[in-house]
């Protein structure tokens, strides 16, 4: 019968549940930051109990580590493609404008994501891990490193102190929108990846 109501089985259900917090905390992060926000305001907003909220959630760090999980797969391949990209000013500058892009992309979850790092060591200790995902993702990148004179150890640290230069300054340019600057720094950050990716100095 049309007119029947959808019958919706018990794990569709928590899987609803659990993005319907998710995004009333992505909503609420927004709003007022991360710190101001409380469990009892996002199980309130998703229409939930806050026993609820407990039943998916241990802390809203979890929300923010999970949200965290769910933008890695584009970073990583956003990686990836570094790898592939010669080490010439003019191609690590397409390619530092184009992870841009992913960045402004997720902006509010990078907002919320540092704001998070300051309060949860949950989330700092999450953001420090993923750069060891992203140095798994560059075997090539640590294999030129390491034929230029760097060892393992110099090469993976190499490309995490990369990494965390890019990040820094897409902090400062995207989430505290000073897109004059960013396009400022682009070029120097590509001229110091060109050396970086391919000098032992």
């Amino acid at each position: 019968m049309s007119g029947a109501p959808e019958r919706v089985s018990r794990a569709e259900q928590k899987r609803r549940t659990r993005d319907a917090l998710i995004f009333a905390a992505r909503g609420l992060f927004v709003a007022q930051g991360y710190s101001p926000t409380t469990a009892d305001a996002i199980a309130r907003a998703a229409n939930v109990s806050r026993a609820t909220f407990y039943l998916h959630f241990r802390s809203k760090a979890e929300i923010i580590i999970e949200q965290m999980r769910s933008v890695e797969p584009e970073i990583l391949a956003d990686f990836r493609k570094l790898a592939e990209t010669p080490a010439e000013q003019e191609a690590l500058e397409a390619w530092l404008r184009q992870h841009a892009a992913t960045w402004r992309r997720h902006q509010m979850e990078f907002s919320a994501i540092v704001q998070a790092m300051a309060a949860e060591p949950a989330v700092a200790d999450e953001w420090f891990e993923e750069y060891g995902r992203i140095v798994a993702e560059l075997p090539e990148l640590v294999s030129r490193l390491v034929d230029s004179g760097l060892d393992d150890n110099g090469a993976q640290a190499r490309l995490i102190a990369v990494a965390m230069t890019i990040d820094r300054a897409f902090y400062f340019g995207i989430i505290g929108d000073r897109p004059d600057f960013l396009d400022t720094i682009i070029s120097e950050i590509a001229s110091t990846l060109a050396f970086g990716l391919t000098s032992r100095a």
